[in-house]
């Protein structure tokens, strides 16, 4: 098959098809823009410009810039998680069509070239798009305004509405050589996390085992990174280095990596003991389902690497808390920084909530003949939903709760190096392990919106 020939393919498609490609293009669009705004950060502002920065300390200060990058690469992440997850968006159609095309001739190269050709051209278009994204990000940034401080000949400073004022530093242009590697990384990303996920769905055998094996070493591998960034921070006294940077993202990338291949392993043993020790009719479709084992752990990338942001993101605002409280909130630096805060915390947890909606309908989607045919056999629709909000749940809570201790305990760790005192606030991270298993119910409880169609008496029909 021909480099034309498989571009022509990957472009034809039906109304999944275009689901995937435009899921794909906003969500790359959305992490190139958070990567100018990275590149734009590390560019050195005009010295002569008159708007004011809401956060000056932050956006100013060459020391603080590598942590602002590390902070706006971590909300980058989940957005090439979810573009790379939207590949497996109509799932079930395109399988069916790359067997055709497998038993006309069609290599497993050839197919894998196939499916990296659709997603590359999404995601070639969606980091074109993010340009123009980050131009109307600073038109409105300069229309809108922010508040930043006054100080009166007496008394404390008080924060003001400045008109001409910038909440982030989007009157930068991004420079074109460090820019261009940034941009051009995205889809190469994208489509590589997107063809290692082309595999058809399968049962498990004895051949996975191997996965367990390469999952466990990317969790080891994250851990000894994290702690290889916990050395630098305390032999170099300060967290704000390139070094330090890169190896808090790869340790956040290989430990997501590694926890998302376990979630699936944990969700076998949890449904195998479900399967021998339940009586109820949902309880033994929900185990049955997760003692398959159709390789789901993909699925939950992008709620677990929200997990460990959320976890460090808490244990490093309570630590600036008390910085604040100790020195004082000068010019705003700390109130700003904790807004920061909770914009990624909020990014990250709908992200996650995204994520775990898309994997849940994909496997509705896919496996419609079976739920068919059970509904035909007499199983009740609501019997049917109750075990699918618990198939998506009992797997997922433990990983949460996991992985979100993994980041809090990493950052303290951090906190401990640089100030030799780290308190892991129990109250917010309790809160935040809460919110997001009541985010993951409720996105499976939205999937389950999609159990009517997909167990209509007609998809028995369907091939297997």
């Amino acid at each position: 098959m021909t480099w034309p020939t498989a571009l022509w393919l990957a472009l034809r498609g039906g109304r999944s098809d275009r689901l995937r490609v435009l899921l794909t293009v906003a969500a790359t669009s959305l992490a190139s823009l958070l990567v100018l705004l990275a590149v734009a950060v590390t560019t050195p502002g005009d010295p002569e410009r008159m708007s004011p920065y809401a956060n000056d300390g932050l956006w100013s200060n060459r020391d603080l810039t590598p942590g602002a990058v590390l902070g706006i690469g971590l909300v980058a992440l989940p957005f090439l998680a979810f573009a790379a997850q939207c590949s497996r968006v109509g799932g079930p159609a395109r399988d069916r069509r790359f067997l055709d095309l497998e038993r006309l001739g069609t290599s497993r190269r050839e197919l894998r070239r196939l499916a990296a050709l659709e997603s590359g051209v999404a995601s070639v278009v969606g980091t074109l798009v993010g340009i123009p994204l980050y131009a109307l990000l600073a038109f409105v940034i300069a229309r809108v305004g922010a508040p930043v401080a006054q100080y009166p000949p007496e008394g404390t400073p008080v924060r003001v509405w400045s008109p001409d004022a910038l909440l982030l530093p989007t009157d930068r242009f991004p420079t074109w050589w460090v820019a261009l590697p940034a941009m051009l990384l995205l889809p190469v990303l994208v489509s590589a996390m997107a063809t290692t996920g082309l595999a058809r769905t399968t049962e498990r055998t004895a051949s996975e085992s191997p996965r367990r094996y390469w999952s466990a070493a990317l969790v080891v591998g994250g851990v000894v990174f994290a702690a290889l960034a916990i050395v630098v921070a305390d032999r170099l006294h300060i967290a704000a280095s390139w070094l330090f940077t890169l190896l808090a993202l790869v340790a956040l990338a290989a430990f997501a990596l590694g926890a998302a291949g376990l979630t699936g392993d944990l969700g076998v043993l949890l449904g195998r003991a479900l399967a021998r020790t339940a009586g109820r009719v949902d309880l033994l479709l929900a185990g049955s389902r997760l003692q398959a084992h159709r390789r789901t752990g993909a699925s939950r990338l992008t709620l677990l690497l929200g997990c460990l942001m959320g976890g460090a993101a808490l244990v490093t605002r309570d630590q600036a808390s008390e910085q604040s409280a100790r020195q004082g909130d000068i010019a705003g630096f700390f109130e700003q920084t904790y807004m920061l805060v909770l914009v990624g915390l909020g990014v990250a947890t709908v992200m996650s909530a995204l994520g775990v909606l898309v994997g849940e309908v994909e496997s509705i989607v896919e496996r419609r003949r079976s739920l068919a045919s059970a509904v035909a056999s007499g199983v009740p629709r609501s019997s049917i939903r109750r075990a699918v909000v618990v198939e998506c749940l009992l797997p997922v809570v433990p990983a949460v709760v996991v992985t979100t201790s993994v980041g809090a305990v990493a950052a303290a760790g951090l906190v401990a190096a640089v100030d030799r005192s780290a308190v892991l606030p129990w109250g917010p991270l309790l809160i935040f392990v809460a919110g997001v298993s009541m985010a993951v119910l409720v996105a499976a409880l939205v999937a389950t919106l999609a159990l009517p169609a997909s167990t209509d008496i007609s998809e028995v029909r369907v091939p297997a």
